[in-house]
């Protein structure tokens, strides 16, 4: 009898507090007299507070006077900011949700367009639900999310002088790899959670977002990796926001055991394993196919954590994710929020209850130095790749990863010596050149499926004669050999390098040689040095960064 009153109980709990995830939007003013019904026409001012931050704070909710106001400054600045904060005018709460009941936040955007493209001053964020999310830290994971889209917009309008609508070319494209899928869209033409400025504003949330916004926060896109597992990724911002954000591995999360539970078999308990020497972190949920709004688990304290869960023992809130016959899957992460550089997570935990087993680790053993663990992290205090022994190939490794055209192997390491496929040669020019699949373009190769994992990438290759093949066939998964290289880097920047005046002896390359003229133009331009060339040896990982980022730097 307990064990059904237990089930009654859970899922009717759930019922009453589980819910859809919720949307918020970018209203685009640049080519608009006017985007809509101005709301604030329609509520009497409640209350306007402008702070330190110079951002205006009006409350259009009698939940929301100027001490709220003022304490929702202070969680605005919890965010990492720094010069588009100026741009932004005001943040507006109003009482309902007047642009429909499922969009919690808006974020007004609008730029100058002409020979320099700027996010133009007096911006303005909407908060709605302020008389059902009564307190900063209800509204927090919102507002982080539309001053995400101010601080991105800000970064690829005003640093990478792109539209919008041209996002998918954009350095940040390439580093967070959204090449890799096909549903993403800069137009706002397909799903809302493949629309890249939300994409983005979510990577923000993750990545700079205050403690408050992250607590219960999972990026609402379930098939895309997150920030904290893309390098590249940190790498971008690094270079862009200093020093202090020095990129950090994503920490481990690891099922170590389940079992039934004892008072109903339709749920499972779950033993977790975390260890961080830095922070606490919040342990954070949702069901595997993101049907459901995320939710807030437990807290992780600093050292190591090994703990079970029992569902019973836990909030309606979040029982319902260990419910096996109810969710066929759930996700779990730790994100540590911290008070400098990028915010810290784990890798993304996925549990398939149709297959529990799988999901289960045997954890690490501790590491003997924590010092030296925390010193992984700081600037300087280690080769990105210590595998490179070569100064000048650490450099070129190290060139091509914070432009997101690298990302090295999960162990940390680059692989210098290994050989290089004619797939990776192709995708790191694509992602270096940023180049898309044509709309409507159909693969000629006969060696690539639709449902090989390269097909796309190969795709594009072909489309934009990256990759000649022959016979009908690209070859894939065949090793390059030098003289393919000089042939694929001569097609894809013909308009960078200089053609030579001369043609050059080479002591192993004939002038009759198929690839010579190729081989000609890499040495006329100091992209190859070497003499003997060697043009049918397999070219290396280390060889082609080398070639890679000399081509990359003469373009600049």
């Amino acid at each position: 009898m307990l064990r059904k009153v237990v089930s009654i109980l859970f899922f009717f709990l759930f019922a009453l507090v589980g819910g859809k995830m919720v949307d918020a939007h970018v209203v685009d003013l640049t080519n608009k007299a006017q985007a809509q019904a101005n709301y604030e026409d329609y509520y009497p001012l409640i209350a306007r507070y402008t702070g330190t931050s110079g951002v205006t704070f009006e409350s259009y909710s009698i939940k929301w006077r100027t001490e709220q106001l003022k304490a929702l400054e202070a969680e605005l600045l919890k965010n990492k900011h720094g010069a588009e904060l100026s741009l932004l005018d005001r943040v507006v709460i109003f009482p309902d949700y007047p642009a429909g009941e499922n969009v919690l936040g808006q974020y007004f955007v609008q730029y100058q367009v002409g020979t320099k493209l700027s996010l133009l001053p007096n911006r303005y964020i909407h908060l709605y639900g302020g008389n059902d999310f009564t307190t900063p830290a209800a509204m927090a994971t919102t507002l982080s999310h539309e001053y995400g889209h101010h601080f991105t917009y800000y970064y690829l309008l005003n640093k990478e002088q792109l539209r919008p609508t041209d996002w998918l070319r954009s350095q940040y494209a390439s580093a967070r790899e959204l090449f890799r899928y096909p549903s993403v869209h800069a137009d706002g033409s397909g799903a809302y959670e493949w629309y890249m400025p939300e994409i983005l504003a979510e990577d923000y949330v993750q990545l700079f977002g205050s403690p408050n916004a992250l607590k219960g926060h999972m990026q609402m896109n379930v098939e895309l990796p997150t920030p904290f597992e893309l390098p590249a990724l940190q790498a971008y911002w690094g270079k862009r926001l200093g020093s202090e954000y020095a990129e950090k591995k994503p920490l481990s999360l690891l099922l170590t055991n389940y079992a039934l539970n004892p008072l109903n078999a339709s749920y499972y308990n779950l033993r977790f394993y975390f260890y961080s020497p830095q922070a606490s972190a919040y342990l954070n949920a949702q069901d595997g196919a993101g049907r459901y709004a995320s939710v807030y688990v437990d807290t992780f304290s600093i050292g190591l954590n090994e703990k079970w869960y029992d569902p019973s023992k836990l909030s309606s809130s979040v029982s319902w994710l260990f419910r096996k016959d109810f969710v066929e899957s759930v996700l779990f992460r730790a994100v540590q929020p911290m008070s400098k550089g990028f915010n810290r997570g784990s890798t993304t935990l996925k549990i398939d209850y149709r297959n529990i087993a799988a999901s289960v680790s045997t954890p690490p053993p501790l590491p003997d130095n924590t010092d030296e663990e925390n010193n992984a992290d700081e600037e300087g205090q280690r080769p990105l790749f210590p595998d490179i022994t070569d100064a000048e190939l650490q450099k070129a490794a190290q060139f091509l990863y914070e432009r997101g055209i690298v990302a090295g192997y999960p162990d940390g390491t680059f692989r210098p010596n290994d050989k290089l496929l004619r797939r990776h040669a192709a995708l790191m020019l694509i992602r270096e050149l940023g180049l898309t699949l044509p709309n409507g373009y159909q693969m000629k190769a006969t060696d690539v499926k639709p449902s090989d994992p390269w097909y796309k990438e190969m795709a594009i290759a072909e489309a934009h004669g990256l990759l000649a093949g022959y016979d009908g066939k690209l070859r894939p998964n065949e090793y390059i050999t030098r003289a393919q290289m000089a042939a694929i880097l001569t097609r894809a920047y013909a308009n960078v390098y200089e053609q030579p005046t001369t043609n050059r002896s080479f002591v192993d390359v004939s002038p009759s040689f198929w690839a010579y003229g190729a081989i000609n133009i890499l040495a006329h331009n100091g992209i190859t040095i070497n003499d003997p060339f060697h043009p049918n040896d397999i070219v290396t990982r280390g060889q082609f960064a080398l070639f890679l980022k000399r081509t990359v730097e003469k373009k600049q």
